[in-house]
């Protein structure tokens, strides 16, 4: 199982938009993520871990897949 880890993440407060990169090259974007997700997720050790617990499950954040191109 490949280990994937978070690289780069960036949040825009006025779209409520979080995006965030993997080691693997891809991404996703998440929509309606509240400020204090974004916090919480500054704070912890294990980014890819926090996002496939609090974020990939939850039904109230769109999320948008962005494969690699290689």
């Amino acid at each position: 199982m490949l280990d994937l880890k978070v690289t780069m993440f960036k949040y825009d407060a006025s779209s409520r938009c979080l995006k965030l990169f993997y080691s693997d090259g891809s991404g996703a974007i998440f929509k309606s993520v509240p400020e204090f997700v974004h916090r919480n997720l500054l704070r912890c050790e294990d980014k890819a871990a926090f996002v496939q617990k609090y974020l990939e499950y939850d039904l109230h954040f769109t999320k948008i897949t962005l494969m690699s191109a290689a």
